[in-house]
């Protein structure tokens, strides 16, 4: 690439046409990196790019592919969404070398090892057979990308003529250099290197002049004065100084230096190449920037590798603080990484023998700086948080007198200096366990990269789904954590995959045996973490102690609630900067987070102390069910969908709270229980909080007042009803309604009559249901309750619907939409559109039937309602039907029947599988709609319930038609089928073979729901 494009294959020269030189020139710009189509085509045509462009690339492509084909059937091209990628391991490309050399070079440069630098250059350089990519036709991001190669050889030459200098090589001329300046006359470091090269060789008079003609060009061209750089070099000239290092501002030569050179790593750095450029870019722009983190997040590993790519800022040294011998060695593992002449056990003698003070501030420190000033050196100060207060010190006095010294340090909290650039090195990224099904989920994670390769796991891709989700639990069980991964993949050598993750349940007794040599806080996760909590005070130990009985992300708020103490805000701020706690930015605002391996520890630190322990769980749970009684009320309005994600993000911390309350106080139990009962209601877990409720029930004591007792039986009978526990659901209400008729709470008895009507209403006993329902309605009249006035009447528009009275369901459907409109409920509106909507399509109306339905769908999506997104696809789905549209229906049915199996709604489930029946039927496949059927039949005869009266003729249609395409003895057969899981696996077959090529499938993943289990929201 570097001159005319030239390709060999297999030994051989390959010739291409143009468009695929250009094309494969492309492609080598990012070898081993995926390159978009869109990319692709805007490097081909430009902003001229015919319409016809993405299939003429694809033709391109696989032409490119053939002529490029590997003797032993390798692609050298792959296919890589979203676009394509040169295989790295089966391409080499001039490009990268020379970027390799000329970066070796120049650091070579940067560390005063002029001659290995020039040598090293001139190789690059060598490489070089004209103009990048001459001859390919190239636009946009690629022309650009030329223009950078030689702006880089541009680079590598002023970087060559730089080191010939300095090393004092006599065969550089200036007549070469003068050569450069005629083609690149506004480029002022190569008039420096003009000039100096002039100077030294014994032409002063011509250094001189040259400088007055650098500066005429730059005027007139520019109009602009020269800079620093070229003002240092006449000035030099005037004096008559002949050292060119001296003139070009270069760094003393390494013979010369006197430092140990840097800690040699002994394994790759995995993941940090972009944390290695933005503390490379930092360091540009500031004199002290400081790597911050938890212990064994590889704070010294990035320093070290951002040390070595520093190019340009002199020497380099490397001082680890965890060697000193306290605060009084700090100065003397400094002086010692400068070569200053001074070595620790030197400082310490001088110490004891003079005094801290005397050494700190003394004859070493002076040294140092006389060492450090004048000269451009970036020192790495490693481990800087055991002696903060002293580093820091020392820090701004050596910064304050050594003007072009700069500092890279590692601490786990900040010096907080003025102008200190902080940056938080991250854990490595890793993916969450519930979505790794296969290897290729496991792709792109740096924490796993970092595993396998500890591990001995030669291909991640060869592993089987098992493995793959135990790497992901390891991964995740070591939160990111570079050290604890790597302990792990030692454990993972001898036990094997899956007996590590089991294992790491008590990461403590899993992760220790580090390697030999390293760092006490290293060979084990424990002593890592103890050694984080030995430089906290008595006070924040205590204060992280009582944060572990807080779950996920935490408020302010809810630290102070366990907390106890005053100065909250200071606490936690100190927290954060010594990594204990990470800040984490959220749309409802600032929230607080622990990693879990702290979190596993300082809950140990707080169970050893009883009462301490007792008392954090009690004021936690209080804080908790405030919030819980705060957020019922806010889940009956607008803005549901944010007050979802808030008790979301505490749904641990909840869970916490109700074990707490359940043993302890037995009323609170039961008001934190019952006030959650909607939040499982929208988030789909039914099963959840009825488990909540039903311990809290069980711990109930006589002293507990009817009306938290009422309101616990009512909540435990609604989700009850959900998931279609009707005998459960019956006898829980009727406990409610007792109770609340012995309080003479004439609103606790409406809502029990209310939630009677809705099993009524499954169980087929319209009437009874409709009837108890407008009992339900009057007392919310009565009472002037709106939002239960609306509640009510969207459920007998309901039940109007469902019993076959479509008339009265549009009347009573638009009253409830009318009552809610005000509110601003999304959820319950969303449920009057589709009342609404299946009114319609029962009467004929299918068109708005389609507008209504379609308008609940994007609502319940809104507010992220599994149960309404099932049912408004189901009812779209029979829309669908009506219309010609079995393809369009068979999606979403089988998305409704997959969410409905989630949510453990066997009821809704039936239906599903008699219309999914109906589609089967009219794509021919009628055994598959025999068996849906006969399942839907056996899910039936278990609940109790009969088919909903408005579907009834619809599943005699199916029945005769199913009856009449299959023979009796299959018909018989398909009658005690009730596999649902595998009669959802041959759906997602069908569905996939009638979808092929249409771009349609399964839309679970639309509304992020994984796939399969769970029944989360992604």
């Amino acid at each position: 690439m570097l001159g005319p494009l030239e390709v060999r294959c297999g030994g051989r020269a390959v010739v291409l046409p143009p468009r695929r030189r250009s094309l494969l020139a492309l492609l080598a710009l990012r070898a081993g990196g995926v390159v978009t189509g869109e990319q692709l085509v805007d490097g081909l045509w430009g902003e001229d790019a015919p319409p016809t462009a993405m299939r003429t690339l694809h033709a391109h492509i696989a032409k490119l592919g053939a002529a490029l084909a590997e003797p032993e059937g390798g692609r050298v091209i792959e296919r890589r969404d979203p676009g394509y990628a040169l295989a790295a391991d089966a391409v080499r490309v001039d490009r990268d070398r020379f970027e390799d050399v000329v970066t070796g070079g120049l650091r070579d440069s940067a560390s005063g090892r002029y001659a290995e630098a020039a040598r090293g250059l001139g190789r690059g350089l060598a490489l070089w057979r004209g103009e990048a990519l001459s001859g390919c036709v190239v636009y946009g991001w690629a022309a650009a990308e030329a223009g950078y190669l030689d702006g880089l050889r541009l680079q590598a030459q002023e970087g060559l003529f730089a080191a010939r200098l300095a090393a004092g090589l006599r065969d550089t001329t200036a007549a070469e250099i003068e050569r450069l300046v005629a083609e690149h006359p506004l480029r002022e470091r190569l008039w420096e290197l003009l000039i100096v090269a002039l100077q030294v060789s014994g032409r002063s008079g011509d250094a001189h002049s040259m400088y007055r003609r650098a500066r005429r060009v730059l005027v007139d061209e520019l109009g602009a004065e020269p800079g620093e750089g070229l003002r240092h070099v006449e000035a030099g000239v005037l004096r008559g100084v002949t050292d060119p290092r001296a003139l070009l501002r270069l760094p003393p030569a390494a013979s010369v230096a006197g430092m140990p050179a840097l800690p040699q790593e002994m394994s790759t750095l995995v993941g940090r190449a972009g944390e290695i450029a933005a503390t490379r870019a930092a360091l540009d722009e500031a004199r002290l920037v400081t790597l911050t983190g938890f212990g064994g997040c590889g704070k010294s590993r990035l320093a070290l590798a951002a040390a070595r790519a520093a190019e340009g800022v002199g020497e380099v040294a490397f001082a680890d603080l965890a060697t000193a011998a306290g605060e009084d060695g700090v100065v003397g593992v400094i002086a010692a990484a400068l070569g200053a002449g001074v070595s620790p056990g030197a400082v310490d003698m001088t110490a004891r023998a003079q005094g801290a003070e005397a050494a700190s501030h003394g004859a070493v420190f002076e040294r140092v700086v006389r060492r450090v000033s004048g000269d451009r050196v970036l020192l790495v100060l490693d481990n800087c948080e055991q002696f903060v207060g002293e580093c820091a010190r020392i820090v701004r006095e050596l910064l304050t007198r050594c003007t072009q010294l700069k500092i890279l340090a590692t601490s786990q909290e900040p010096f907080r200096l003025p102008g200190e650039v902080v940056r938080q090195v991250p854990l490595l990224g890793m993916p969450h366990p519930a979505l790794v099904r296969t290897a290729a989920d496991l792709a792109g994670y740096d924490a796993v990269t970092l595993f396998a390769q500890r591990a001995g796991i030669g291909n991640i891709e060869d592993l089987s789904p098992a493995d793959a989700r135990a790497v992901a639990v390891i991964c995740a069980r070591c939160d990111g954590l570079p050290l604890a991964v790597e302990l792990a993949a030692v454990r993972a050598r001898l036990l094997g995959l899956a007996a590590t993750a089991r294992g790491l349940g008590n990461p403590y007794a899993v992760l220790v045996d580090g390697p030999r040599g390293a760092r006490p806080q290293h060979r084990a996760l424990r002593a890592t973490v103890d050694w984080s909590f030995e430089l906290l005070t008595e006070g924040e130990r205590r204060a992280l102690r009582r944060f572990s009985v807080l779950g996920g992300t935490f408020t302010l708020e809810a630290a102070a609630a366990v907390h106890g103490e005053s100065a909250i805000i200071r606490t936690v701020s100190r927290l954060v900067d010594k990594s204990l706690l990470k800040a984490v930015h959220t749309p409802s605002g600032v929230r607080y987070q622990m990693l879990e391996t702290v979190r596993g520890y300082a809950r140990e630190q707080l169970a050893a102390r009883p009462e301490e322990f007792a008392q954090a769980r009690r004021d936690h749970a209080a804080c908790y069910l405030r919030r819980a009684e705060e957020a019922e009320r806010r889940l009956q309005g607008a803005g549901v969908a944010a007050v979802m994600a808030e008790l979301a993000e505490h749904h641990e911390d909840f869970q916490a709270a109700v074990a707490c309350l359940t043993g302890e106080d037995p009323e609170s139990a039961l008001r934190l229980a019952a006030s959650l009962w909607r939040y499982h209601y929208l988030r789909g877990r039914y099963g959840e909080g009825r488990d909540w409720l039903r311990g809290a029930l069980e711990a109930a004591t006589a002293g507990v007042p009817g009306r938290v007792l009422a309101k616990a039986y009512w909540s435990a009978a609604r989700l009850a009803a959900l998931e279609c526990d009707y005998p459960e659901a019956d006898t829980f209400a009727r406990k409610a309604m007792e109770l609340s008729e012995a309080e003479d709470d004439e609103r606790g008895v409406a809502r029990a009559e209310e939630l009677l009507g809705a099993v009524c209403r499954e169980l087929g006993d319209y009437d009874q249901a409709i009837e108890l329902g407008l009992r339900s309605l009057a007392a919310a009249e009565r009472r002037g309750d709106s939002w239960a006035a609306g509640h009510t009447a969207q459920l007998l528009g309901f039940a109007s619907w469902l019993s076959g009275d479509f008339a009265a369901a549009e009347r009573r459907s638009g009253r409830a939409a009318r009552l809610f409109n005000p509110v601003g409920d999304r959820e319950r509106l969303a449920w009057c559109l589709l009342d609404l909507g299946a009114a319609a399509f029962y009467t004929g109306r299918t068109g708005e039937a389609s507008r209504r339905l379609s308008q609940a769908l994007l609502m319940f999506l809104e507010v992220r309602f599994k149960e309404g997104i099932a049912w408004a696809e189901n009812l779209l789905a029979l829309v669908d039907l009506s219309q010609g549209r079995p393809r369009e229906a068979l999606r979403r049915l089988a998305t409704a029947l997959r969410l409905h199996r989630e949510l453990g709604d066997r009821w809704r489930q039936a239906s599903v599988l008699e219309a999914l029946a109906r589609a089967t039927v009219c794509l021919r496949d009628a055994m598959l709609a025999a068996e849906l059927l006969g399942a839907a039949g056996r899910v039936r005869e278990q609940i109790t319930a009969p088919v909903p009266a408005c579907e009834r003729a619809s599943h005699a249609d199916t029945e005769a038609l199913v009856r009449a395409m299959v023979d009796p003895q299959t018909w018989a057969d398909a009658r005690s089928h009730l596999d649902v899981e595998g009669l959802q696996h041959r759906i997602d077959g069908l569905l996939r073979a009638v979808t092929a090529g249409c771009g349609q499938g399964d839309r679970a993943q639309e509304f992020d729901f994984p796939a399969h289990g769970g029944g989360e929201v992604a």
